[in-house]
């Protein structure tokens, strides 16, 4: 009888459509399918945490309409007069406060299904929907924040409005194939991305496009407050709608918490309200930057990203943080869901974690140089998925993981290593010494004057020594395994024998 083929092409579309029907029967949106869970843990609560603080956000948006006047001329004035009247300062903190509670609670919500693996057992959707709801709350915020028209929120909206405009910008050292005057100095990597770049760029001006249609023009003016304002509206009705319909279709209840949790994150509301009333601060100036630009404290990672890229880069990583850490989550192959048995998602989930919170305090302190300071962020990322890898190896024994990431990294370090200090031309450094940092380096070490920071040199040189030390100890493990499975066999074999 002839084997029959596992894999059907023509079943292909069919079982695309089962896969995303199984897993939208399992959607959860606000943990509404969780009530089991929440007596045993409140980290399960966090769904309903997030409804509720979204019900007050409308609430008293939609009070704060009555008052608002969304013109450049007359918003800040509408803001400070509620800032002076105790209901209306109440109502601006209970606003303001719960939009935070909103994204804290979706952030930790997310985690929560991170180290839980909540994505498994056809739970992807509801992972998606989860980042999806930490997205939206985000940049809700994001439009309100513009709404107050103080010096603050103008820049860092300037700021986010103009972020787009990188991506029309090709990245350094990269030519046309047959710009052979440039070529030499230009791999295929960047030649690629730079290709691809200017090409989408020339014919769709990605960059401009965008910031475009969310200034309105060219500038931060009526135009764009309009269509903030119009986007903050929209944002919070459309996921009403949807949300509306999934709970009238599965007839679930909306908020599963019992009621003295609920009058207690109110009147925690209500509390920060009164005690920190919502700011104001001082009508936007254009003429006059404010330094440091600082956003709503929940972007300020994403602005210390910014210092410490190129833009181009910086605006790609932004824009791919939701996409990559959806993608890692089609890679957590099995069905342990135990955060100490998954010690390489576990220690990719305390990395995003701690650069969050440091990055954000780095930006606070004004503390960054992207010539001068080795990249921080990008060693703390190899050296916590380092561990994980060897922690993975410690407890399941798996060559391929070990293998792959110790190559990954060889190979890399090893191309921005010959990349950026040997083969391509900087043109900072003088023609004496060929043009080239590592070239300058070495005549500095024979005592010429050269005034260049190597700190970027000396930082590529040392991930290529740790990528060889990591070669070294795993191959020294994988001998160790090797010889301790050869010698039980052995043992067994002689066992047998006698």
């Amino acid at each position: 009888m002839a084997a029959t083929n596992s894999f059907d092409l023509k079943s292909l579309p069919n079982q695309a459509v089962t896969w995303v029907k199984d897993r939208i029967q399992k959607i959860d949106l606000f943990d509404e399918t969780k009530t089991d869970l929440q007596a045993d843990s409140p980290w399960y609560q966090l769904g309903g945490m997030y409804y509720l603080a979204w019900m007050i956000v409308l609430f008293t948006g939609v009070i704060l309409i009555a008052i608002y006047l969304p013109t450049t001329a007359q918003a800040f004035n509408s803001v400070d007069v509620l800032s002076h009247v105790a209901l209306g300062s109440l109502l601006r903190g209970a606003h303001k406060y719960s939009g935070d509670a909103m994204i804290i609670a979706a952030t930790l919500r997310v985690y929560r299904m991170w180290f839980t693996a909540e994505y498994k057992n056809k739970g992807e959707l509801t992972f998606i929907l989860a980042i999806l709801l930490l997205v939206i709350a985000m940049y809700s915020g994001l439009t309100g924040y513009l709404l107050i028209w103080n010096q603050r929120a103008f820049w860092a909206t300037k700021v986010f409005a103009t972020f787009p405009t990188y991506l029309d910008i090709t990245p350094a050292n990269w030519s046309w194939p047959w710009d052979f005057a440039h070529y030499k100095n230009s791999w295929l990597i960047p030649n690629l991305i730079g290709a691809g770049t200017a090409m989408v760029g020339n014919l769709t001006h990605q960059g401009f496009s965008t910031s475009q249609i969310l200034m309105g023009g060219s500038s931060i003016g009526q135009a764009t407050m309009t269509r903030f304002y119009s986007l903050h509206f929209a944002l919070s009705l459309i996921l009403l709608v949807l949300s509306e319909i999934y709970f009238y279709k599965n007839r679930m209840k909306r908020i599963n918490l019992k009621k003295p949790v609920v009058f207690l994150l109110i009147a925690m509301f209500l509390f920060t309200a009164l005690v920190f009333p919502a700011e104001s601060g001082t009508r936007s100036n254009p003429e006059v930057t404010p330094l440091p630009i600082l956003s709503d404290w929940y972007f300020l990672a994403l602005y210390q990203l910014l210092k410490y890229m190129d833009p181009y880069w910086a605006t790609l990583w932004t824009l791919g943080i939701p996409f990559v850490t959806i993608g890692f989550t089609f890679l957590d192959w099995g069905s342990e869901r135990n955060w100490l048995r998954r010690p390489l998602f576990t220690c990719i989930g305390i990395m995003g974690a701690i650069e969050f919170v440091v990055f954000s305090m780095l930006i606070i302190a004004n503390k960054a140089n992207i010539e001068t300071d080795p990249p921080y962020w990008f060693a703390h990322m190899i050296m916590m998925i380092t561990i994980g890898q060897f922690w993975h190896w410690s407890m399941y024994r798996q060559r391929f993981p070990m293998t792959f990431w110790v190559l990954f990294n060889l190979t890399v370090s090893g191309w921005y290593f010959c990349f950026w200090h040997v083969i391509v031309e900087n043109t900072k450094l003088s023609g004496a010494f060929g043009g080239h940092t590592i070239t300058a380096w070495i005549a500095s070490l024979q005592g010429a004057a050269v005034s260049i920071n190597f700190t970027n040199l000396y930082w590529s040189m040392l991930w290529v020594g740790f990528s060889v030390a990591q070669l070294l100890v795993a191959g020294f493990l994988f001998w160790a395994d090797r010889r301790r499975t050869m010698e039980r066999e052995a043992l067994s074999l002689e066992g047998a024998s006698a």
